[in-house]
């Protein structure tokens, strides 16, 4: 299949890129639903040997694509434990502020649409070959 689409004249250039995408989205949908898995089985499933499989893993670990580290020693991959709770009220905390500024500006808005504050631009000129119409505020 790689052979036909190297072929393609618009598609071979990104073939290694695509394909290198495909296996990285492949060893973390692999991994996700796992709290530890055994890299030597995971080489046997990706037909790779443990040494490459680490070298792509801690790629993957880098890159922020996969929440693990990796046991060199017992060649084990664990995945990182990320306390749901306090990601929620991050979360909450984040959307407080967001609320917070959007109804700040929301006030403001009114206020000055309420008292008729109105602030002008000065009126454009016209450049050489541009036809513009007149601005009317």
């Amino acid at each position: 299949m790689k052979d036909n689409f190297m072929l393609d004249m618009y598609l071979a250039p990104h073939v290694n890129t695509l394909y290198s995408q495909i296996r990285n989205r492949a060893l973390v949908q692999y991994f996700s639903p796992y709290v530890s898995a055994d890299m030597e089985k995971m080489a046997r499933a990706f037909n790779t040997t443990v040494s490459k499989l680490e070298d792509e893993l801690s790629e993957l670990i880098l890159d922020g694509q996969i929440q693990a580290r990796i046991d060199s020693h017992n060649k084990v991959l664990f995945a990182r434990n990320v306390d749901q709770r306090s990601v929620t009220f991050e979360k909450a905390i984040e959307m407080g502020k967001d609320y917070h500024k959007r109804t700040k500006a929301l006030i403001l808005r009114g206020a000055i649409l309420r008292n008729q504050i109105v602030v002008k631009s000065p009126p454009r000129e016209a450049s050489s070959g541009d036809v513009s119409m007149p601005v009317t505020r």
